[in-house]
């Protein structure tokens, strides 16, 4: 049900075409699809990355398209959300206060006259290479002085959005407060703006008298190399902010070495700030709207998860100096000095997780990324040291004897749950990240949190279960071998299709120890409708069954089934989609395998009801421990059960 990412950007523009063109020439967009131009009303549709672009003009001065243009000029009307459930998402803004603009095409009121459209997730596949530029990183939105507590609660009632930063800025005479929300994946971002009215008339007041009330400013757009993306763009004549040497030769002193060298950054006029996450690098374009409001950022992040406000000065007097004259500028006359300003201050959100220099170069690259993506799964770098894991290994032989440092309040409808009576079966635990502090503490890591988030392309990863496994050295043992099945087909009350699985290993796990085997790409399949029930566990039914299932799929797909053994090193870690068909074999080493599978979740993640074909509710675990959300579902957050692993940018 959550909104999961932008989607597209709708922009109403005097000329579709000629705007298009200039997307183009200047940034390096493309088509996205073919031009329309029903009634009069052109619409082009462009791409870059995960970018996408919906220019539309309108002939008729009357028509909404045209009215909008006459009101702001050229400018985003509207911000499309993509969503799991698009109808309950609108339920709930509907339910929160939002007001419909369109319940057809689930059009509500935003932000002035820029609407928020909630529509499904794009299901289309990577974004064609090469390109200048990757994702839409945030939007800013300059809203009046007042008004900017009311659009955070209606950011965190209506979408679901929650504060992630607040900054006080103060410039010379002028001040405006910010708070960044942002959705629970971390896909959408907004960065709101409200001048400080007891302080002197500044550029957001400027924004707002020429543009006509509330508006998108800018739009920032990620990129993995701004100092390519910035050359390339000048040299198809963009413009960008420049800002004055003194600024680049302090940087040494404020931040020691930067990623990228001072020498091009100051050659470029690239910003840097950096946080306790890492660095990132911000360019303003110079503004070529007759009204001189929006703009473009370019920004690339090297782990930094705030927004440069080390820079609002820096790009608040290079502002200055790149502003034409004969443009109206609101004035102390315009509004009084105030005779108790605001001071300064600071408020950051919850803090993010931390990774050392030598954890973010055990991150998966682009293109370890991308390959997941396409393969449906990935094997890490070490991400656990041998102490760590010979620390795991003794935390779990005191769980095998009976430890625990908490029991499960209630017992669920049917946890994995081994006991000594059970014999020498392929033994399952799960939620030993609840029941032992010492496992739960390791199974915490934030690397392993940073890595799914990059592989799922979330901004926030919890726990969903951690099941505890060991495969005995008996291979005539039936349970030692596990069939082939997907995940999601257990997870069914989960909205997500981003979930995914780290199985970690306490040893070097070879074929011989019945190492987990991966059906390459196979959670890119469509799934051939069965009428049977998904949700029984592979232990309940037959292996001939599963493996007829998994040939059938296969065809339906016109797909051949390409299983890839995950031969596993100590500490590193295999990761899997939650759609991807995977099983193992028999253990025939003489020493029992040794694992944990670790089950996440995105930030977006939510509760849904599910049916089984007899019309019976689905029931997972979790429905019986955790806590519930306002209206009464179960809360698949509940950090007692679910706890955050990794929140931020990676």
């Amino acid at each position: 049900m959550s909104i999961q990412t932008i989607t597209h950007v709708e922009f109403h523009c005097a000329d579709a075409d000629k705007t298009a063109a200039g997307l183009r020439a200047d940034h390096g967009f493309t088509a996205d699809a073919p031009a329309t131009a029903p009634d009069g009303v052109r619409t082009v549709a462009l791409r870059q990355g995960t970018i996408r672009l919906r220019l539309t003009s309108a002939a008729d001065p009357e028509h909404p398209v045209a009215e909008y243009v006459a009101r702001h000029g050229d400018g985003v009307a509207v911000l499309a959300l993509g969503c799991a459930d698009p109808e309950a998402a609108l339920e709930r803004a509907e339910r929160h206060g939002a007001r419909v603009l369109d319940r057809a095409g689930a059009l509500i009121e935003g932000f002035g006259d820029t609407a928020l459209r909630l529509v499904p997730l794009p299901c289309d596949g990577p974004a064609p290479e090469p390109r200048l530029l990757d994702d839409l990183d945030h939007v800013a939105i300059c809203l009046p002085a007042g008004t900017l507590a009311d659009a955070v609660r209606f950011c965190e009632d209506a979408l679901g959005f929650r504060t992630i930063f607040e900054e006080y800025i103060e410039v010379g005479e002028q001040a405006m407060d910010s708070t960044v929300v942002q959705s629970a994946s971390g896909g959408a971002t907004f960065t709101l703006i409200e001048p400080d009215a007891t302080r002197r008339p500044g550029q957001v007041d400027e924004f707002l008298a020429a543009h006509g009330g509330a508006g998108v400013q800018h739009l920032a757009f990620g990129t993995r190399d701004i100092a390519g993306a910035v050359r390339a763009a000048r040299e198809r004549g963009v413009e960008f902010l420049t800002t004055p040497d003194a600024y680049f030769d302090a940087l040494t002193e404020r931040f020691g070495e930067t990623a990228i060298p001072v020498a091009t950054l100051r050659e470029l006029h690239v910003l840097v700030d950096q946080d306790h996450g890492g660095q990132l690098f911000q360019i303003f374009a110079r503004s070529t709207h007759p009204r001189h409001t929006y703009f473009l950022e370019l920004i690339e992040r090297q782990g930094a998860g705030t927004f440069g406000t080390a820079n609002i000065k820096a790009l608040y007097e290079a502002v200055e100096r790149h502003s034409p004259t004969g443009i109206h500028r609101p004035t102390a006359a315009d509004r009084p000095a105030p005779a108790h300003p605001k001071k300064a201050r600071a408020v950051p959100a919850a803090p993010e997780f931390r990774l050392t220099e030598a954890e973010r170069a055990l991150l998966p690259t682009p293109e370890e990324v991308a390959h997941y993506r396409e393969h449906g799964w990935y094997l890490s770098r070490k991400l656990f040291s041998d102490e760590e894991l010979d620390t795991l290994q003794a935390a779990t032989e005191l769980y095998y004897a009976g430890h625990r440092d908490r029991e499960l309040p209630v017992r669920p409808p049917r946890p994995a749950s081994w006991r000594p009576s059970d014999g020498p079966v392929q033994r399952h635990n799960d939620y030993v990240h609840y029941e032992s502090d010492a496992i739960g503490a390791i199974l915490r890591k934030p690397l392993i949190g940073a890595v799914a988030a990059l592989l799922a392309g979330t901004g926030e990863v919890r726990i969903f279960q951690s099941t505890l496994i060991y495969k005995p050295p008996v291979p005539e043992e039936p349970s030692n071998q596990v069939p082939w099945h997907f995940d999601k087909h257990y997870w069914q009350t989960c909205t997500s299709d981003e979930m995914l699985t780290a199985f970690i290993p306490f040893h070097d796990c070879r074929a011989e120890n019945g190492t987990i085997t991966m059906v390459d790409g196979s959670h890119r399949w469509q799934e051939l409708p069965s009428g049977e029930d998904s949700t029984r566990h592979f232990a309940d039914r037959d292996r001939s069954e599963l493996e007829d299932i998994l040939a059938a799929n296969a065809a339906h797909n016109g797909q051949q089934v390409h299983k890839v053994p995950m031969p596993i090193p100590r500490g590193h870690v295999s990761f899997h989609h939650c759609r991807t068909y995977h099983g193992s074999g028999p253990n025939l080493a003489s020493y029992p395998r040794r694992a944990v599978s670790l089950h996440l979740q995105d930030g977006a993640n939510e509760y849904r009801g599910h049916d089984r074909p007899d019309g019976e509710p689905v029931v997972y675990n979790h429905d019986v421990l955790v806590r519930r959300t306002d209206d009464g579902r179960p809360d698949y957050a509940d950090p007692r059960f679910c706890p955050t692993v990794w929140r931020g940018r990676p």
